[in-house]
């Protein structure tokens, strides 16, 4: 038994050593991204942003938008990740806030590495200024992404506000296999 045991472990860490050459043991398919419904006009106009797959486990964000005023402290952000059971419903899975100016600031993983590939103002830049943004192509990197995932549907929201009424934000459902 002990001998049967050993081969299956063998096997089982062999199998994932070789789905980790891959960098994750699943795989992500965007279902869709959609905007939120904004209650303030006067904050962003998500002009040609998309998010689209670009191979396994590789999503992308290209266009332009427009930010219509400076974004300071004041301008809070949420974002809250949910897991959704077999039934259906949305299971709250991790969730985080912070002014935009914060969020921006303490980020080492996606902002520097959008400045690179748009003309975002610097990542010290508060308030954050108006005025139009491009994003070329940036994907975002497979490394950063966990592991291991539970197989599931998955639904992201984030947006931000000013004075608790949203004034921009987009929802993201996709599946990990």
């Amino acid at each position: 038994m002990n001998k049967t045991m050993a081969i299956w472990c063998t096997w089982a860490i062999v199998w994932c050593s070789f789905a980790l050459v891959d960098g994750v043991l699943y795989e992500v398919l965007l279902n869709s991204f959609e905007a939120i419904p904004q209650e303030l006009n006067d904050m962003l106009d998500y002009g040609t942003i998309r998010l689209t797959r670009q191979g396994k486990n590789q999503l992308g964000v290209s266009g332009s938008f427009t930010v219509l005023q400076n974004m300071g402290t004041e301008t809070r952000v949420r974002w809250i990740i949910y897991k959704v059971d077999i039934f259906g419903k949305k299971q709250m899975f991790i969730n985080g806030a912070g002014s935009l100016c914060e969020i921006i600031a303490k980020d080492e993983v996606v902002y520097p590495h959008l400045l690179e590939l748009s003309n975002l103002p610097p990542q010290d830049s508060c308030p954050f200024p108006k005025g139009n943004y491009t994003i070329h192509n940036y994907v975002l990197d497979e490394q950063r992404l966990p592991p291991a995932v539970p197989a599931s549907d998955w639904v992201v929201e984030s947006y931000m506000s000013r004075q608790g009424k949203i004034g921009a934000g987009f929802k993201i459902n996709f599946t990990t296999k």
